[in-house]
């Protein structure tokens, strides 16, 4: 206060001077302070947005108000949902006992039917009249149905009805054969020809065998006790559904029209979904017909069935509308306000900035050279500007690095004798080097741009755009970061083997697969001679001893797991080595090729014929019979049939260089020794052994004979 009084008087002190000297006198301090204000307060944006945002939070009631009518349709909701599930769980109680009451009635009147009644139709179409309450319970009747499902009495009687066969129902299948009481699906009956569900429960005898079947059918389409629950409205505009789950159909519902409608499609209505799947409660969800429903669901535990009382969310929020609307309008009007001021705000506060992109987007449309951006302001708006220039700078060194990297990639990729292709997300192919134009035969000018399908054959290209479809979808491709093996498709359309790593790298603008391609039909067909070499007879192309033992060993365990007997035959040339002596190893050859092919002729595909060395041969047939003694059969007439075969003349052609093509005919029979194999064996040796054993045994009795191996065996 003592500072203020000196200035206050100083006018009057100094009248002499003009009035504007004397306000420039005392104005000093307080233009010093706006100044250091303006400088150090004005200037920052921090400080422009802080004031201006505790205006727009004056204005921020709005969130309050929405979200207390957020919360109080969420409260109200919540309370409906308890009420409607305790409606629901009413009404599927008084069904449940309903046909609990059904189910009881119906398994007394089974417990009073005797066996030999059956066999007498009067007497059991008098017993079903009698039954006076059952016709209360079942407003389409009961009736009877034998073993075979065929009804044999009914009541009141339907004309049709006795000599139906009902055995296409799951209920009457399941209490004639486990003697179950069931409910059975809602159908169309086969004799009234409208909406009906059956009760079925056993029939026994004396000593509990299920002679018959009791039924009781509630014809859906006229008055029934369901209609008590389930027929009136709920509320103004709401309804009822009773839903058989377990077959997606309606059973009844207050719209009749919907009575055996199928459930909607899995998918489409996720609270529905969780009904069927046996949720209990409430939800909102949008129905069908496209209304937006409040809906609960309770399970009808007998039936594995559930109630579904649904009401349109417009009648259950009816009292929160107006409030809502009214809300709405106040919010509406605060939010223009806001967005007003907001906009005033951001274009006098950014204008700085968004000259500054201005600038810079001129300078990306010209494609020119990037310069540093003028800086206009010393607030955070600058300082951001200047480390845009610095960002520049760093980016201009790093494209420039990038560009002199790709330039090598391109020329390393290029130079590689593999294939190196790039496919984008969309599945066609944006990199080709002069190895892939090598292997497939495409040009880079004929393949930029086409569809990666178009290298790989039909029967796999379904799996490829699975796997981009996965790709697209958030998830890996199995085979990236791996080696596999798969067929290529070159332009010519021929399929070749090949050899594939990926890897799958990402941009900005998406992601990308390059894939490292290998041409391997070479080290296939060396693969493939090796194999040939390792496994089978040069000369006759027949399996050899390794394959054969490998064969023998699967099929004695396959013998053991189908308990089926299988044979093995051991076969020796009887008049093989006079043709040798003779006429050379040459024609001896010819020979065995041709007893080779004679025997794979004899033998099904699924058997092994096999060279076990020099003149002999192994025959291994599998799967003859689960009884010895009939495999025995068996393997004898196979046995007699290559023994025919081979027994026939040979007429071979026989080529020396420089001499005419002569002719030797030669007659050559077999010793062949048969030994049957199955669950007891466990070593292919033992069975190799016995059919050897066979075989001399045959030669031993005077050869071209056919000698089995201890047939009467275990």
């Amino acid at each position: 206060m003592a500072t203020k009084k000196p200035i206050a008087r100083a006018p009057g002190k100094a009248s002499a001077k003009p009035a504007e000297h004397s306000q420039q006198a005392a104005a000093p301090p307080q233009v010093g302070i706006r100044l250091i204000w303006n400088i150090f307060q004005w200037r920052s944006l921090k400080t422009r947005v802080t004031i201006f945002t505790l205006a727009i939070f004056v204005l921020s009631i709005w969130v309050l108000a929405f979200f207390t009518n957020r919360m109080l349709r969420e409260d109200t909701q919540q309370l409906l949902s308890e009420q409607q599930f305790s409606t629901a769980s009413i009404v599927a109680a008084e069904i449940n006992q309903g046909l609990v009451e059904r189910i009881n009635a119906l398994e007394a009147v089974a417990r009073t039917i005797d066996y030999p009644m059956l066999e007498k139709p009067a007497a059991i179409q008098k017993k079903l009249s009698q039954l006076v309450a059952l016709p209360v319970l079942f407003n389409a009747g009961v009736h009877i149905v034998g073993r075979d499902g065929v009804a044999i009495a009914d009541m009141p009687t339907v004309a049709g009805r006795i000599g139906t066969d009902y055995s296409f129902s799951e209920a009457v299948h399941a209490a004639l054969t486990e003697g179950k009481t069931t409910i059975d699906r809602p159908q169309i009956g086969p004799r009234l020809k409208q909406p009906e569900f059956f009760i079925v429960t056993a029939i026994r005898d004396a000593h509990a065998k299920v002679v018959a079947a009791l039924i009781g059918t509630t014809d859906l389409s006229k008055p029934h006790f369901l209609d008590s629950l389930t027929g009136s409205r709920y509320g103004k505009t709401g309804g009822y559904l009773l839903v058989a789950p377990q077959h997606r159909l309606i059973v009844t519902a207050t719209d009749k029209s919907r009575i055996m409608q199928a459930s909607p499609t899995p998918g489409l209505y996720p609270l529905f979904d969780r009904f069927l799947q046996g949720y209990e409660g409430s939800g909102v969800e949008v129905n069908s017909s496209g209304v937006e429903v409040l809906a609960s669901a309770k399970s009808v535990p007998v039936a594995g069935w559930y109630v579904n009382v649904a009401l349109p969310t417009s009648e259950a929020f009816a009292h929160i509308k107006d409030m809502q609307r009214s809300i709405l309008q106040i919010t509406i009007v605060l939010t223009m306000l806001a967005a007003g001021l907001t906009w005033w705000m951001i274009k006098r506060q950014l204008a700085p900035m968004l000259a500054t992109v201005e600038t810079l987007a001129s300078l990306s449309d010209a494609n020119r050279p990037t310069q540093p951006l003028p800086i206009t302001s010393r607030d955070e708006i600058g300082d951001l500007i200047g480390g845009f220039n610095r960002l520049l700078e760093a980016l201009a060194i790093r494209e420039k690095a990038l560009n002199k990297s790709e330039a090598q990639n391109r020329a390393i990729t290029q130079s590689a004798y593999d294939a190196v292709i790039t496919s984008g997300s969309d599945g066609n192919i944006l990199g080709w080097n002069h190895g892939a134009e090598t292997i497939f035969g495409y040009a880079e000018s004929e393949i930029m741009g086409q569809p990666m399908t178009l290298l790989i054959p039909e029967r796999y290209r379904g799996g490829h755009l699975e796997g981009m479809n996965r790709i697209r979808c958030g998830g890996e491709h199995r085979i990236i970061g791996k080696t596999v093996e798969l067929s290529g498709l070159r332009k010519d359309g021929s399929e070749f083997p090949l050899e594939l790593s990926l890897a799958k790298w990402e941009l900005a603008d998406g992601w990308f697969i390059t894939g490292i391609l290998r041409d391997i039909t070479e080290r296939k067909q060396m693969e493939d001679q090796v194999r040939q070499l390792a496994f089978y007879d040069t000369l006759t192309e027949l399996a050899n001893r390794r394959l054969l033992n490998d064969r023998l060993r699967q099929a004695i365990a396959a013998s053991k797991r189908n308990e089926q007997y299988g044979a093995l035959m051991f076969l020796d040339l009887d008049n093989f080595k006079p043709l040798n002596d003779t006429h050379g190893h040459e024609v001896g050859d010819l020979l065995l090729i041709e007893a080779a092919s004679r025997l794979k002729n004899c033998v099904r595909t699924v058997d092994t014929v096999a060279r076990f060395g020099g003149d002999e041969f192994v025959v291994m047939i599998n799967e003859l019979d689960a009884d010895k003694s009939e495999s025995a059969t068996k393997g004898g007439f196979i046995a007699e049939k290559i023994h025919a075969a081979l027994a026939k003349p040979y007429v071979l052609q026989v080529r020396h260089e420089g001499t005419a093509e002569t002719t030797v005919e030669h007659r050559c029979t077999a010793s062949i020794g048969v030994a049957l194999f199955g669950k007891n064996d466990t070593s292919q040796e033992d069975v190799l052994k016995r059919a050897d054993t066979a075989m001399y045994q045959a030669k031993a009795a005077g050869r071209n004979l056919i000698r089995f191996y201890d047939v009467a065996g275990t």
